[in-house]
Parts: C-alpha cells; structure tokens; sequence
C-alpha cells in the first residue's frame, strides 16, 4: 500500500509538472516615474518645446507600459498625448479637477490595459474638494488612481500616482496617513503600484529623515509596500532623482525624492535612476525612474 502511494504521488508530481511546464510565467511590467516639470518658458534651452523630443525617444526606446507623471500643465498633456499614441491616460487638473493647475496622469498602454475604474482625490483635510490645499501645504496636491485590467496576464492591479507638497511638514504626514487609508480601501486584495514624487528624502534637515521613516513604515504596515529599489534582484543605477538643470548634477548627494513602491504581490526585477540628456539639454528637472516587475503570483 505505501508503496503503491509513493507511485501515486510520483505520479502527480510528473503529471502537474507536464501539464504546467510550458505555460509562461507572468510578463513583465516596465514601469516608470517621471515628474516632468511644469511648461515654464524661463528654462531656457531646457523649456518644454525643447524637451519634447527627448520624451519621446525615451519612451520609444524603453517599452513602457505604465507611466506616472507629475507638474503636468494642460498644454503639457495635449502634447503627451500627441506623442504617446499607443497610449490612454487619466488625470485631472489639481486646481479645479477639470483642466486648470498641474496633473498627476496615469498613462498605460493601451493594447496592454483595460481601464476599469479611475479617480482623483485631493490631499487635504477634504479630499473630495476639487483645489483644497491641506494642512500647512502651499498648493493643492492630488492623487490620480486607475484600476487597470492587465490582459496580458488576466490579473487587475491599482495604479496611483501622487505628488506631496514641497513645503508644508505637517501636509506630508497627513499625506502619507491619507494616502495609506485610500489605496486600502481601493485596492482591498489587488496588486498595488504607488509611483510619486514625495518630496521626500532621506537625509535632509528639512524633508527628510522623520518623514521618510514615517513613508517606509506606514506603507510597509499598513499596505505591505515597499520602494521597488530596495526589492530589486539587480540595481542597475540609484542616487538623486532630481538633477535641477545643474551642469554639475553628479555632485548632487544621492537622495531619491521620487519612487515606485509595489505590494507583495509584485517581484521587482531591476531598478534604474536613468540620466537622459542630449546636446545640454535635459529630458526634465528629475531623472525618470524605472523599474521592471512582474506578478509574483
């Protein structure tokens, strides 16, 4: 009898393993965060008609398929739109949830994801308020969020994208508990995506440090997130995220402000802080940040 069980056992381990050896594993997700800085005519050879190209070809050039953007201006939108053809996005404007004020958008790629749902919610004491500003914040700030139908694999997963005010302490706490309370609520059991400019960094006298510590443990115990840098199985590049337009943008010290954070439900295969610039002209006043994942199960 014990014998004729092991041979059962046998058995089904070849039969599971034959019927399954061929199926793919989940394909990989090349994600992106951007802040793209806003349609200023006083940058100079970096202003945004200039940088258009460069966009362009980085997009090209990478694959992406989810994009999350910020100090998009109108204008701004219309030509990414333009450009980014195999592409959907939302997004509204922060200063009326229509058009006016800066965006946050959500792009993905359109032969890739079904949009299910989407919304923008406000960062402050009303979240509903279309231009609220929070707390001690100096302007309003937003969180766009998409649930996106993934065909690829079959899975859905919410994607939010959010920028925290670069001035008021106070606003980025309430953020950060904000923000934590409302991507529970939207994503219950789904994989989950947070890219973002924070304004945040580790080591700063300002903004970082008791901050940081609080972004890290409240995402980490609350929703089981994590920064995409720090699960990655390869590194490829990491450091400032911002570069300012500065000619000497390598002497900046290496503190990220902008980030992908990704659920357990996620593997991270390789982050990349990717410097792009061409002729002294920079694709933005931050780098894009890149990190490719896919489905842990």
């Amino acid at each position: 009898m014990a014998q004729f069980q092991g041979q059962f056992i046998v058995f089904c381990s070849l039969f599971w393993g034959y019927l399954f050896a061929d199926l793919p594993p989940d394909p990989a997700l090349t994600v992106v965060n951007l802040n793209l800085r806003y349609n200023n005519p006083d940058d100079g050879k970096n202003r945004w008609e200039n940088r258009i190209p460069l966009v362009k070809a980085f997009l090209a050039e990478s694959a992406v398929d989810l994009l999350g953007f910020q100090e998009v201006t109108h204008r701004q939108l219309l030509d990414l739109q333009r450009i980014m053809r195999t592409y959907e996005s939302v997004g509204q404007g922060r200063a009326d949830g229509l058009t006016k004020g800066e965006y946050n958008p959500i792009f993905y790629k359109k032969d890739r994801f079904e949009l299910l749902e989407s919304g923008t919610f406000w960062l402050s004491e009303t979240p509903s308020v279309p231009g609220s500003i929070g707390w001690d914040a100096q302007l309003p700030r937003i969180v766009t969020w998409a649930k996106l139908y993934d065909l690829a694999s079959g899975k859905t997963l919410l994607h939010v994208n959010t920028h925290f005010d670069n001035k008021g302490t106070r606003s980025r706490f309430e953020s950060i508990a904000l923000l934590s309370a409302r991507i529970r609520e939207l994503a219950g059991n789904l994989p989950v995506i947070a890219t973002s400019d924070f304004n945040i960094r580790k080591d700063h006298p300002r903004y970082g440090s008791k901050p940081y510590l609080q972004l890290i443990k409240t995402l980490k115990e609350d929703l089981n997130m994590e920064s995409s840098e720090f699960l990655a199985s390869g590194v490829i590049s990491a450091g400032a995220t911002g570069n300012g337009f500065e000619a000497d943008w390598q002497l900046r010290p290496p503190h990220a402000v902008d980030y992908i954070f990704v659920n357990e439900k996620f593997i991270v295969h390789t982050y990349e802080v990717r410097h792009l610039l061409r002729d002294g002209i920079f694709i933005a006043d931050h780098w894009p940040v890149i990190a490719k994942i896919a489905f842990s199960h």
